[in-house]
């Protein structure tokens, strides 16, 4: 994890896509590969990409490149991805629901424990198997009793900043935001907005640009 504190937030992005790239090319069957040909799939120079790699501890063979299995499963080890952590999440309306459904945890070494609401219409339902929706009065003892490490906001941006206290005062290491607004945290807590507005507003300016 020491080596993942040094990269750039752009270091890390690129290196997810590499990531990305090296798992197809292992179902392919390929064994070894190189910056240029990672930069053919992943559309970036191979300077760059040996940067990046260079900076997680490794460098590529002359002529040979690097070895896919040992490159992807180091990407892995500085991301955490093989460490199983529990998160919960709180808010289960139509973004809470896509996302206690997806098959984002797994690979990324998340294991989704408990999902929070507080609208009575939805406790007890059924957000995944074996996991129900509970009252979000519970929040302390799920949180301490399954060990959990990381929160998600999935609730609007009123409740949001009172959610995230929730998450704190009950041992959380990490949140992820979705609400619309800046949550605060004490310094030790790991918080990672996802705007799913400015990512529509980044892809209109990109398809201006293309026109």
């Amino acid at each position: 994890m020491s080596n993942l504190k040094k990269l750039s937030r752009a270091s890390v992005v690129r290196l997810e896509l590499y990531l990305e790239v090296l798992e197809q090319m292992q179902k392919e069957g390929r064994t070894h590969v190189t910056s240029a040909e990672i930069g053919e799939y992943a559309g970036l120079a191979p300077v760059k990409i040996r940067q990046d790699l260079f900076g997680l501890g490794t460098d590529g063979k002359p002529r040979v490149g690097y070895d896919v299995s040992d490159l992807a499963q180091l990407i892995r080890n500085a991301f955490d991805m093989d460490r199983a952590k529990s998160a919960c999440l709180v808010g289960f309306g139509n973004l809470g629901r896509a996302l206690a459904g997806s098959n984002i945890w797994s690979k990324a070494g998340f294991r989704l424990a408990a999902v929070f609401d507080r609208d009575p219409n939805v406790i007890g339902l059924e957000a995944l198997e074996d996991v129900q929706v509970k009252s979000i009065n519970e929040i302390f003892g799920v949180i301490k009793s399954e060990e959990i490490e990381t929160g998600i906001i999935t609730v609007p941006a009123s409740a949001a900043q009172d959610t995230a206290n929730h998450l704190v005062n009950a041992g959380v290491r990490s949140i992820w935001n979705f609400a619309p607004i800046k949550i605060s945290a004490p310094e030790n807590i790991v918080v990672e907005n996802q705007s799913l507005a400015w990512g529509l507003i980044t892809l209109s300016y990109r398809m201006k640009l293309a026109m």
